[in-house]
């Protein structure tokens, strides 16, 4: 079997609560964290092992990992549709409210609602939770999520997609596919960490992604439970 070269998911920058990063919450009433999710494409490769499951498994693997702080109200979120792709914003919103229904549909929880579209940037304190295309100065980020926290309670999040790269709605060789990249970064909003051992590889929470790759777009047994194990069944 040939090695076969993957992208690296995540690196994660916790902020402490006094440095010069921190938002205050003069407008919010709550002094907030702030995580940054990225992630990493060229420079950052993995060889896969030959520990990978041939097939996918995804429905009889229980793995998850939770991050320590959840939305413990509904998520209403917006999206930006402006992009340099020639993408329709009806075909935008098709995949990225997909890609948030996937989870919707695994949990009794009323977890998200799509209200509408938005000029407003990801990536700012503002009130608003929002999916959007933008620079980014890391030019090996494929995407970035933004999570504001207090406690065990998130506040706010947003996910910027790299303009960087190239993207697609259809998981186009060499693309990276909004829905399939949308899935997993939901994932993080409803509290899911990644995965990076090899046995979790068929998983939407798998800490690793690819060009073209579509796998992520449903949800794995572990998936399901970490996100029901946040918000019940």
């Amino acid at each position: 079997m040939e090695k076969v070269w993957n992208v690296a998911l995540i690196c994660i920058v916790l902020l402490p609560l006094f440095s010069s990063l921190i938002l205050y919450a003069s407008a919010y009433e709550q002094q907030a964290h702030l995580m940054v999710v990225e992630w990493y494409s060229h420079g950052h490769g993995r060889v896969i092992l030959y520990s990978i499951p041939s097939e996918d498994d995804s429905m009889t693997n229980p793995d998850y990992k939770l991050l320590p702080f959840w939305w413990h109200t509904t998520i209403k979120y917006w999206i930006n549709p402006k992009n340099q792709y020639g993408f329709s914003t009806s075909a935008v919103i098709t995949a990225i409210t997909t890609a948030a229904e996937t989870w919707d549909a695994n949990t009794t929880f009323e977890l998200f609602i799509f209200q509408g579209t938005t000029r407003r940037s990801a990536g700012v304190r503002d009130g608003y939770n929002v999916v959007a295309w933008g620079s980014y100065s890391n030019p090996n980020a494929i995407a970035v999520t933004y999570i504001w926290y207090s406690g065990e309670t998130i506040l706010e999040t947003d996910t910027r997609m790299n303009t960087r790269f190239t993207w697609t709605l259809a998981g186009e060789t060499g693309k990276m596919d909004v829905q399939n990249i949308m899935t997993h970064e939901f994932g993080h909003w409803c509290g899911l960490d990644d995965l990076y051992e090899d046995k979790d590889y068929w998983l939407t929470m798998y800490g690793y992604a690819n060009y073209g790759e579509t796998y992520k777009r449903t949800l794995g047994l572990g998936d399901i439970l970490g996100l029901q194990a946040r918000y019940g069944s």
